[in-house]
């Protein structure tokens, strides 16, 4: 495999002691912005090596041009020893702006370096292994790691399993680290954009002239660009070990090292949570380890009533009723599901609300009780903003309810505007569901009343229409 190149630049540069003053800082920014417009990359270095020498904490835009610069001379160093001699500089920049400027980010850039580290050949692919793995055990902001530090942890330890020098194990810990980083920063993103959406909807509503601020669109521009970005890495590495993540092989995993760490509350929900992650509710193994959760965390907390939950999000939620759920679900003990669903509701916080008010719409969906999926779902889209699959199953249950919507064949037709109306908004809150969007709309508007019938109903396009069922809802004929 080819060494993996950043796939997000931002900033960085060097540094020395803090002296100097406002006006020079300012003097000096100016001068570099100048210089790096015009791609005067020569002049700019010794410039920025001032620059930073004056003004180290002052202006965080000499990072910005730092890295420009840098890697420009990078680029056209004249051998191999200017190169890295250049590509040092980059990583001590990248050191020394985390020391200065404590802005949250810190993680991120921490694993900037290292991606530089191992693409310009600073370390070997086992030291920068060594390096990844310290970065996602140690930081508790993960979340906000590029795209191009997930991709490299991740590639870098299958490489190594190539060459021998890891086994599957190690790797499959790597698997799952970056898996949960992917899926946590595509949830912060939908959830980042999708609020915005849901503000767009509500505010068109009202005044369809009306719009978001430039600084509303531009969030929204970037959590959907970053979003895309972790779906089309996590879907990279998903391809890569398909074959050897199934739940047999995983839990297989897990089972060896029960014994071992059947005391350890961390061991149990790690493990419970990666399981959860192959969506592996059913395997006996699952199971046996969050009876063990109990067990210890009981043991652990002789005065507690109730067993606390440990929960990453998402259906990773050990100590609750959610397991039992799933289980009786894929059963089709969906009237069992929805009561444990509801116990779990009680449990859990933030999003994961999300997830199982949506489970407990699924089943209700397969009892037949369609106002009650609807009412569901309508919850789960609240919970978890920027999630698409809430606004799918609404359109279904619309669709299928047409002939049970309204007296009249233009009203009992004109549920299908609102199917389509809740697939569009699918596709406008998550692009995940865009492809499924498209094609549902197209035959939700094909069966929907045609010019003949609206014309006989007394109707004109733009007009609103109110339709009773599931809860009710208003369209507009086409």
């Amino acid at each position: 495999m080819k060494k993996i190149i950043p796939l997000l630049f931002v900033a960085s540069a060097f540094i020395a002691p803090n002296f100097g003053n406002a006006q020079n800082c300012d003097s000096y920014e100016i001068s570099l912005n100048k210089l790096v417009q015009t791609k005067d990359y020569d002049a700019a270095y010794p410039k920025l090596k001032e620059a930073l020498a004056a003004c180290p904490s002052e202006k965080i835009n000499f990072y910005n041009f730092g890295e420009t610069i840098l890697e420009n001379k990078i680029a056209n160093a004249a051998n191999d020893v200017e190169k890295k001699k250049y590509a040092n500089e980059l990583v001590t920049l990248i050191d020394n702006r985390i020391k200065n400027f404590k802005d949250g980010k810190e993680a991120f850039w921490k694993g900037e370096a290292i991606n530089y580290e191992l693409n310009y050949g600073l370390v070997d692919k086992m030291g920068a292994y060594e390096k990844y793995k310290e970065l996602f055990s140690s930081s508790e902001d993960t979340q906000k790691l590029s795209t191009s530090t997930v991709l490299a942890y991740y590639s870098t330890s299958i490489e190594l399993m190539n060459e021998e020098k890891l086994d599957f194990e190690e790797v499959l810990k790597v698997y799952f680290q970056t898996k949960k980083v992917a899926e946590d920063n595509i949830e912060m993103r939908s959830v980042e954009y999708g609020t915005l959406a849901e503000k767009l909807d509500s505010i068109q509503k009202t005044n369809p002239k009306k719009d978001l601020t430039p600084a509303e669109k531009q969030t929204m521009a970037n959590a959907q660009s970053a979003k895309d970005m972790f779906v089309q890495i996590n879907e990279s590495m998903e391809a890569i070990l398909e074959q050897y993540t199934t739940c047999d092989n995983v839990a297989a995993m897990f089972a060896n090292r029960f014994e071992a760490n059947k005391d350890s509350l961390e061991w149990l929900t790690g493990s419970y949570q990666a399981l959860a992650s192959k969506d592996c509710y059913d395997n006996p193994v699952m199971e046996r380890i969050e009876e063990q959760y109990n067990i210890v965390w009981k043991k652990q907390n002789p005065q507690a009533e109730q067993t606390q939950v440990a929960s990453r999000g998402g259906g990773g939620t050990v100590g609750s009723p959610y397991g039992s759920g799933v289980r009786k679900y894929k059963a089709g003990n969906y009237s069992g599901a929805i009561e444990d669903f509801k116990k779990a509701m009680d449990e859990v916080t933030g999003t994961t609300r999300g997830d199982v008010a949506y489970y407990i719409a699924l089943s209700y969906q397969k009892t037949g009780s369609l106002s009650n999926a609807v009412s569901w779902a309508k919850r789960a889209a609240n919970y978890k903003p920027g999630w698409g699959a809430p606004y799918q199953l609404i359109a279904s249950a619309f669709g299928a309810s047409a002939n049970a919507c309204g007296n009249s064949q233009f009203e009992k037709l004109s549920t299908y505007w609102v199917a389509a109306d809740y697939a569009n908004k699918a596709a406008a809150v998550d692009s995940r569901s865009a492809s499924w969007a498209k094609s549902a709309v197209r035959s939700y508007e094909g069966t929907a009343p045609n010019q003949e019938l609206i014309f006989q109903a007394g109707k004109k396009k733009g007009d609103r229409v109110s339709i009773s069922c599931l809860g009710g809802a208003t369209t507009t004929v086409r």
